[in-house]
């Protein structure tokens, strides 16, 4: 379901002294996709390269991204001799290759990594400057055509801090037929354990095994309330 996406400048990959950003960024400059506008300042250069990139954020946070197994197996140097066991001509590096330019390793270690990462990134369509911008899914997106996924998951929400430790299947018990049913998105089993997932990933609750409990963002004060968000 839709996220807010935030995108950070994090360095340049290409020669930013001899080849400046003509949109004058500067590392850590951002902007964010809140689901209907976007917020802050964004050069067209990368309207081709970021737009994708923000569209999977959005749309499925880092379930995508994140596992993409390349970003998770660290550095590589060509060695023909390994062809009959990966298949390719490839063996792991145990440090960055001699010579290496700090920003062509500082998104991808040598060390193969052990945990998920929620960011994606994209660089911007100037090969000499290549401007890189992180991007993450950092929020539940509550505007334009996610109102109404967003309303689900803040009652869904409400539910479990009325009485935490409920199981997915236990929230849906807790709607009556008509709540279920007749809104829209309707709550089934499945639409519920995504909604809570969501939820999960954006910090608003955690699971102790299948049972919800609210989390920190969750037992803070909403941001929107609604007498109708069912």
């Amino acid at each position: 379901m839709p996220f807010k996406v935030r995108c950070t400048l994090v360095c340049f990959m290409g020669d930013e002294e001899r080849f400046p950003c003509h949109f004058n960024y500067k590392i850590g400059d951002s902007f964010i996709f809140d689901g209907e506008k976007f917020i802050g300042r964004i050069c067209p250069g990368l309207f081709a390269t970021g737009m994708p990139t923000i569209s999977v954020l959005h749309r499925s946070g880092s379930v995508h991204p994140s596992r993409i197994t390349f970003r998770y197996s660290g550095l590589s140097a060509r060695d023909k001799s390994m062809k009959k066991y990966d298949g390719m001509g490839f063996r792991p590096l145990q440090a960055p290759p001699e010579g290496a330019l700090p920003q062509h390793v500082k998104l991808l270690s040598a060390a193969p990594k052990t945990e998920f990462e929620n960011g994606w990134g994209f660089v911007c369509g100037d090969s000499r400057t290549s401007a890189y911008f992180a991007g993450e899914a950092y929020d539940l997106a509550d505007v334009g055509d996610s109102t109404p996924y967003y309303r689900r998951q803040m009652a869904i929400l409400d539910k479990i801090k009325a009485r935490p430790g409920l199981t997915a299947k236990e929230v849906v018990a807790g709607f009556t037929d008509w709540e279920r049913n007749e809104i829209y998105p309707p709550l089934t089993q499945f639409n519920t354990r995504l909604f809570m997932d969501e939820l999960a990933a954006t910090g608003y609750i955690e699971y102790h095994g299948i049972k919800a409990y609210p989390a920190a963002r969750g037992t803070a004060k909403s941001r929107k309330t609604s007498k109708n968000r069912l």
